[in-house]
């Protein structure tokens, strides 16, 4: 199927079309435009509407033919839980993880779309267990996001959750233990990957307009000055005599010390993370990758979801700083869809 790859992001909404070519895949169109002020977490018809006629422009000026589309639904907004259940069949599962899903997701059952993933067998108390990636979207969040796009002439084929996509374009297929942070503009997403698949998933309200106000407040600047201040000088204490990264400091150590508790959660199943990938708008504020590694004696890396993408010309129309804020578009695009 013909199709390309749409993230509509809280600031941003990009687009990436994809055909593979070999192993890889080869860059066929690409975009990105400004969102709306309140993007999808708003329910105002006109505010919609808007929306969808950004899409619609964006996917025109890309000059993409095909209509069909994948999405992904905002992390923060999905509610997800790793949970442990003993051998069971197929019906059993099912009835348990309603039962399952009745104490952890804070919405009725018949609201929400519930899904799960087998993510593999371990032992406790020497016996064996099996563990599943349960998740639950809202019917009015879905419902949402396929009116914006059928209005804006688009035909969705495929909706995922946002960290499946990322784990796509950013952790290579036989990869162990690792840790891909998304720090978005308004959550972090923390997931970690096992051989391509999610195995655990947390989100906090904490990420880009969190630090952009951390500045403005210290600073006194405006946001739009602030914004710019924070891409500039990071968390380097050698620039602007550390002012931007004292103001970013108390923020990124709430990040961190979420990073630590999901790291510290993994290690109680008997495992160890190998390192962590960074993506989003955030991901390339200079120094906080040093900062990270430094504070979590681990391997940083920012993440390239063009890794598997064949380099030409196309490709280099793209600022390599650019790069983290596509890799959910790209996880979308390289969706295998039937």
């Amino acid at each position: 199927m013909d199709f390309f790859g749409l993230d509509i992001g809280s600031h941003n909404i990009k687009l990436i079309k994809l055909v593979p070519k070999e192993d890889k895949y080869l860059l066929t169109a690409f975009g990105s435009s400004p969102s709306t002020s309140k993007g999808l977490r708003s329910e105002a018809e006109s505010d919609l509407t808007a929306l969808a006629e950004i899409i619609k422009k964006l996917h025109q000026e890309a000059k993409i033919k095909t209509k069909n589309v994948v999405t992904a639904l905002p992390q923060d907004q999905v509610f997800t839980r790793v949970i442990t259940l003993p051998p069971l069949s197929e019906e059993e599962l099912n009835s348990a993880l309603k039962w399952e899903a009745e104490q952890y997701i804070p919405l009725p059952l018949e609201e929400v779309v519930l899904t799960h993933e087998i993510v593999g067998k371990i032992k406790e108390d020497d016996k064996e267990k099996t563990e599943v990636l349960l998740a639950a979207a809202p019917k009015n969040l879905i419902e949402k996001v396929v009116k914006v796009l059928k209005v804006a002439g688009l035909n969705p084929v495929s909706i995922e959750m946002e960290i499946s996509s990322l784990a796509r374009s950013l952790v290579p297929p036989d990869s162990q233990g690792v840790l891909v942070v998304d720090l978005g503009a308004k959550a972090t997403d923390l997931a970690v990957v096992e051989n391509s698949q999610v195995v655990l998933v947390h989100s906090i309200p904490t990420a880009g307009e969190a630090l952009t106000r951390a500045v403005v407040l210290e600073l006194g600047l405006e946001p739009s000055q602030a914004e710019a201040y924070k891409k500039a000088y990071g968390a380097d204490i050698k620039k602007l005599e550390g002012k931007v990264s004292s103001a970013l400091s108390p923020i990124l150590g709430e990040i961190i010390r979420e990073i630590e508790k999901t790291i510290q959660y993994y290690q109680t199943r008997g495992k160890n993370l190998k390192r962590i990938i960074l993506a989003g708008g955030s991901a390339g504020l200079p120094e906080a990758a040093n900062l990270l590694a430094k504070k979590l004696n681990l391997e940083i890396q920012i993440g390239n979801p063009f890794s598997q993408i064949v380099e030409d010309n196309l490709l280099t129309k793209i600022p390599s700083t650019d790069f983290p804020m596509y890799a959910v578009a790209v996880g979308l695009a390289m969706k295998k869809i039937e």
